[in-house]
């Protein structure tokens, strides 16, 4: 997906030893340049770069995330998986807790649904253990995961020696894997994630965690990896069920065809998985599937999907709920269309992307601005959020983080002051190590990051990066919420069907 970023290559905490924009004639060098054509070379250039690092430095670290696929020329890499890097509930992203629903409970309403969850999938460049390490020599490629699929880094890559690399942006990869001459470059980097991650990946989704490691192997072996661009189908509404089908980057529209037009009935995101119907019933697949931005897919062929089924009930009974959930929100859509225009405002404004978006109930607001104060009381006087916003029925989303699935505001960083530690939810920035360039202001495609004015402590004016943190460290949760007296302020995970059917129905 293209905001329009600015590119500004980086380290993980500070600049790298040097970067350049690569020579056409060092390309040319490249085994992986050497057949291309000087048209495609001349598409490629703006997107290459020649980065060089010297020993010790860090490339990529744990929780970030990266705009490009870095390829060894010279020198190793030294790959470093934490011993306590494996995320708490095998790797979910926790829900948020919502401290006004406890107190609405405590005055007889009832209690909250329980919020969705995402699975957090992670680029890792070889299988390794937590407490591991590995070495990457020339001609090896790393963090092409995040480039394409938004995964955050799940190791430290430390150069082990004084590194070359020439760093691919994901403009240019996705050109590559577009382009003929580039063919086998394609099917090497395709067959080098079925060997390292896929097997981690699909282990982290829910519905082949208890799958056996030998059925998981065999599933990896065979499973066909497919991209699609933006706006493109990926299946039609009554086509013949080929397939079954797992999200390993980007969103996915899920639509009933009403009249004329495909109505959205849900989305689909990293982890999330279709054709269950025709697995089961073998019926016509029910729904069409259309890409919201770029996405990869994971193809499994249904024999290989009803060989594991028999020996795995759980496993069976995951897709029937998933598949009967599924069938009545289509037929629900499918009579009263006008159910779906959450959804449709969701895609159309990126709210899809939010793990945490603060939503303000108009009917229930009363003007007061306490959220804004109780915001400001937690940081400092500062408050993180601007109240007024886009509108939706009797909903107003104020100008705040949304805590997105995949934050782009963290590539490109070059002190690593805004983070996300691995299975956290919270994305923030420490201003101690802000130096105010504007990176992530320009990144966030919500314009939910400002900057604003402090005084260093050498009495210096400098304007920092501020955004919400969902009151990081506050035992009670986000202030905005707990202290609003009538409770219009509320969290929403945009996964949270259920939820949002409630309120936006209601």
């Amino acid at each position: 997906m293209s905001h329009g970023f600015r590119f500004q290559p980086s380290s993980a905490f500070g600049p790298v030893s040097t970067i350049a924009p690569s020579d056409r004639v060092q390309l040319r060098r490249l085994p992986l340049f050497r057949a291309a054509s000087e048209e495609a070379l001349a598409q490629l250039a703006p997107h290459l770069y020649d980065c060089r690092y010297a020993r010790g430095e860090t490339i990529l670290r744990e929780g970030q995330y990266c705009d490009g696929a870095y390829y060894l020329i010279e020198g190793l890499v030294d790959v470093r998986l934490h011993a306590g890097a494996e995320a708490a509930d095998a790797g979910r992203v926790p829900a948020v807790a919502r401290p006004h629903d406890r107190q609405g409970a405590s005055r007889g309403s009832a209690p909250p649904a329980p919020q969705a969850e995402t699975v957090v999938l992670e680029e890792l460049p070889l299988d390794l253990r937590p407490g591991d390490r590995a070495m990457l020599g020339p001609g090896e490629i790393f963090g092409e995961g995040s480039a394409l699929s938004r995964y955050p880094i799940a190791t430290d890559i430390v150069a082990a020696a004084e590194v070359r690399c020439l760093l691919i942006r994901t403009p240019a990869l996705r050109a590559m894997f577009d382009q003929p001459e580039f063919a086998s470059f394609k099917e090497a980097f395709d067959q080098r994630y079925r060997e390292r991650t896929l097997r981690n990946h699909l282990r982290r989704v829910p519905l082949f965690r208890d799958v056996g490691d030998e059925a998981l192997d065999q599933v990896a072996r065979e499973a066909e990896l497919v991209s699609f661009k933006p706006g493109r189908v990926i299946v039609e509404q009554g086509a013949i069920p080929e397939a079954f089908v797992l999200v390993r980057g980007g969103y996915v529209k899920v639509g009933v065809r009403v009249g004329v037009r495909d109505v959205a009935v849900t989305y689909l995101r990293k982890g999330d998985f279709a054709g269950e119907t025709g697995l089961l019933l073998d019926e016509l697949w029910p729904f069409t599937l259309t890409a919201l931005e770029h996405v990869e897919l994971v193809k499994i062929g249904y024999d290989r999907m009803r060989a594991i089924l028999p020996a795995r009930p759980a496993v069976e009974r995951q897709l029937w709920e998933a598949m009967v959930g599924r069938l009545k929100r289509r037929a629900g859509v499918a009579a009263n269309p006008l159910r779906s225009q959450h959804l449709q405002f969701a895609m159309d404004s990126g709210l899809i992307h939010g793990e945490s978006v603060l939503l303000i109930d108009l009917e229930r607001c009363t003007r007061c601005d306490d959220c804004v104060r109780a915001c400001a009381d937690a940081h400092d006087g500062l408050p993180r959020f601007v109240r007024e916003g886009t509108r939706f029925r009797r909903f107003s989303v104020p100008s705040a983080c949304y805590q997105c699935t995949d934050p782009v505001c963290m590539i490109g960083c070059p002190t690593g002051a805004i983070s996300r530690p691995l299975g956290t939810l919270e994305v923030a920035i420490d201003q101690r190590t802000c130096i105010g360039c504007g990176n992530c202001v320009r990144r966030c495609p919500w314009d939910n990051i400002r900057t604003v004015p402090y005084t260093t402590s050498a009495g210096a004016p400098i304007n920092l990066a501020t955004k919400c943190d969902l009151c990081v460290g506050r035992s009670a949760g986000p202030a905005c919420v707990q202290m609003c007296p009538h409770g219009a302020a509320t969290r929403v995970n945009f996964k949270d069907h259920e939820r949002l059917q409630a309120l936006f129905t209601a």
